[in-house]
């Protein structure tokens, strides 16, 4: 649903764009002035994926997805962002960012794994995914804001949902039982603390940065959580720029749920090439 309205938003905007696209008349790049900053985008992203999953008291092991079950260490994925300043000058804002990746595998084991309570013997093909969605909300206020500057802190939120699945042939005693999907899942509403910094050194450019961090027990989640996201924009047109940054994002948890115990520590780290609009 978010992302529907990212992309009716992004759609809108393109549709309402004067056709002349003329640069305006402004001494530095239009977003630091401008209310509403939407971005449309396309990440490739690094992926690691070390999960645990356990039954009662006994653990589980610590899996590699990627090198052990052949879970893909690369994805292509829509990584959407959207801006709204108001108040006294623009100086508060509230900010939304939405991402999910989704990545699948399979693999010949090298060696037996246990996972949630089943055993997957050596030499048996198995397939495997980890997906993971983010939404998230933030609320901030500017602290330094001029025509070039602007560094704000904020809190939000980080709504976060994650499948993990292992699918083959499972072993009781040495004896197969059949293939057999063992899948867990989570879903958390995690607070957050961040900040952000831009700076425009030129009429059409803007160096951008910005990070958030989470680090606490909340429900069934104990761990901490980073989302870093710096880049530089370049102002091609009337409302419409293109933007490369880098975006890095890190969860590393334990979780004690009724579908999950166990752990994650899911990396995605990557490019991200966006179209903006600003208005």
């Amino acid at each position: 649903m978010i992302k529907n309205l990212f992309l009716s938003a992004g759609a809108l905007a393109l549709m309402s764009t004067p056709g002349s696209l003329l640069a305006q008349d402004y001494a530095y790049h239009p977003e630091l002035s401008d209310s509403l900053t939407v971005a449309l985008g396309a990440m490739r992203s690094n992926n690691s994926f070390n999960v645990e999953a356990d039954v009662g008291d006994d653990i589980g092991d610590d899996i590699d997805f990627g090198d052990t079950l052949g879970v893909s260490s690369h994805s292509n994925f829509f990584n959407g962002q959207a801006k709204w300043k108001f108040g006294n000058e623009n100086k508060w804002s509230v900010a939304a960012q939405y991402f999910s990746n989704n990545a699948k595998g399979s693999a010949v084991l090298e060696e037996d794994i246990e996972w949630d309570g089943d055993f997957f013997g050596e030499g048996s093909f198995v397939s495997a995914g980890v997906k993971l969605s983010v939404a998230r909300l933030f609320f901030g206020r500017s602290i330094i804001r001029n025509d070039r500057n602007d560094f704000g802190v904020g809190a939000g939120l980080h709504d976060l949902r994650m499948d993990v699945f292992i699918e083959g042939e499972v072993l009781l005693n040495d004896d197969t039982t059949g293939v057999r999907r063992a899948e867990v899942n989570a879903s958390q509403i995690l607070p957050n603390v961040g900040a952000w910094y831009n700076f425009s050194p030129a009429r059409k450019w803007l160096l951008h940065g910005r990070v958030d961090w989470f680090g606490a027990s909340i429900g069934d989640y104990d761990g901490h959580m980073w989302n870093m996201n710096a880049g530089v924009n370049y102002q091609a047109f009337n409302h419409i720029g293109f933007d490369l940054s880098w975006q890095y994002f890190n969860l590393n948890v334990n979780v004690d749920s009724d579908d999950w115990t166990g752990g994650a520590d899911m990396v995605y780290s990557g490019p991200v090439l966006s179209i903006t609009g600003n208005w």
